[in-house]
């Protein structure tokens, strides 16, 4: 019993502990979106924000990147008049060794944690390490209130108080990245290549939850 345990440990221990994968088609462009989820609102510090990891386990090369903003609205829920703002939220992607939409080659997508994109460019090599066997294109997703995600403009102003880090939550995050891979999907005609939606920890759960509620 004890080793089960040990071994148990051992296996939590590791980094990266959820990283699950989702192959779905968005061959629809219908959105179901789950109203006024009960999930839990997320936790935040400046800090947390600002700084990167200590050890960042590759160096990327960014000469294969391109940087985007997307228009994102501030509240995908309710009917309020702030529901209607708008914040500019950054992807990267990565089109080297993608077969192109007439091959219907898969998309790799990578849902972003609680850390900036920069961090997560950094730290994330399973996409880049399977791109050219999968002839696979690479988009990587910032998660609002993160790196240059904010949505009030600065760390400052979208963390200064309740109301606005009410925005900060896990069913706003995933409405922000069904809308930018139906986004992207529209953007390169890409109707029939399959989406392969992968997360470490935080961003694997939020995987699963994007599974259950969003179709797209």
């Amino acid at each position: 019993m004890s080793m089960i345990k040990q071994n148990t440990q051992k296996n939590m221990s590791l980094p990266f502990t959820i990283l699950l994968l989702l192959i779905f088609s968005t061959t629809s462009s219908n959105f179901i979106s789950f109203a006024q989820s009960k999930i839990a609102r997320l936790g935040s510090s400046p800090t947390k924000l600002k700084n990167a990891p200590a050890a960042p386990t590759q160096i990327v090369d960014e000469s294969d990147l391109q940087m985007f903003y997307f228009k994102q609205n501030l509240d995908h829920f309710t009917f309020t008049p702030k529901s209607y703002m708008t914040f500019q939220q950054r992807y990267a992607i990565d089109s080297k060794h993608w077969a192109g939409a007439k091959a219907n080659a898969p998309i790799l997508a990578f849902l972003g944690e609680e850390s900036s994109l920069d961090s997560d460019l950094s730290a994330i090599g399973f996409l880049r390490d399977n791109s050219p066997r999968l002839k696979a294109l690479l988009i990587y997703i910032e998660h609002r209130y993160y790196g240059k995600s904010m949505p009030f403009g600065s760390a400052e102003e979208s963390l200064k108080n309740a109301s606005t880090l009410g925005y900060l939550n896990a069913a706003q995050a995933l409405a922000d990245y069904a809308a930018i891979l139906l986004h992207i999907k529209e953007k390169y005609s890409t109707k029939h290549s399959p989406i392969i939606v992968i997360g470490g920890s935080y961003g694997g759960k939020l995987y699963i939850l994007l599974r259950w509620n969003i179709v797209c």
